[in-house]
């Protein structure tokens, strides 16, 4: 796993630290929650053309997908600084 960069996002009322990594060429975002909540980790698949955020391993695709477009808008807005 190669690179390592940390930020802070809000999500769903609560500040959550985020950091990235490479892994080979797959990049993935490890979250961590402030409360019990386990750790969650997403990337950035593709399915018939859409790009779309998934959990792994699996099965926490709903949370995937509410991080990853905070995910996404903090680097919208980061690009624009």
């Amino acid at each position: 796993m190669e690179g390592k960069v940390v930020f802070e996002i809000i999500t769903e009322g609560q500040t959550v630290k985020v950091s990235e990594h490479y892994i080979n060429e797959l990049r993935v975002f490890h979250i961590l929650f402030p409360d019990k909540k386990k750790p969650l980790t997403i990337t950035v698949m593709e399915s018939l053309g859409k790009k779309c955020w998934t959990s792994i391993p699996q099965g926490r695709q709903e949370e995937a997908e509410k991080v990853g477009r905070e995910i996404a808008l903090y680097y919208r807005n980061k690009k624009r600084e």
